[in-house]
């Protein structure tokens, strides 16, 4: 009698250990997909942010041209780069990034 309760426990125990191996590989697993989305995200937040220093030089160098014809220049530069930073800021509230860009 005890010899078979120490088999059925043995069984327990093996059959534990396989699930407790499997949820490990697959919480592995799950941690090793994850990391590239952080990095995709990062990545985005980087180019947005690289995105606003971009219009913000458009407007220093607008508000210090005199020059006519650098001035129509300047203006397209601002509207340019302001609307590459609203576009950006709305793909990445589509794609649920949060994150202060300022």
């Amino acid at each position: 009698m005890i010899m078979k309760e120490e088999k059925q426990l043995e069984k327990k125990e093996k059959a534990f250990e396989g699930i407790t191996n499997t949820l490990n590989s697959l919480y592995n697993k799950i941690q090793h997909f994850q990391e590239p989305e952080k990095d995709e995200n990062q990545e985005f937040v980087e180019i947005i942010k690289r995105a606003r220093e971009e219009w913000e030089g458009a407007e220093k160098t607008f508000h210090s041209v005199s020059d006519p014809d650098l001035i129509d220049y300047a203006i397209y530069n601002v509207e340019a780069t302001r609307a590459k930073y609203i576009y950006l800021l709305k793909r990445a509230k589509e794609m649920g990034i949060k994150t202060n860009f300022y």
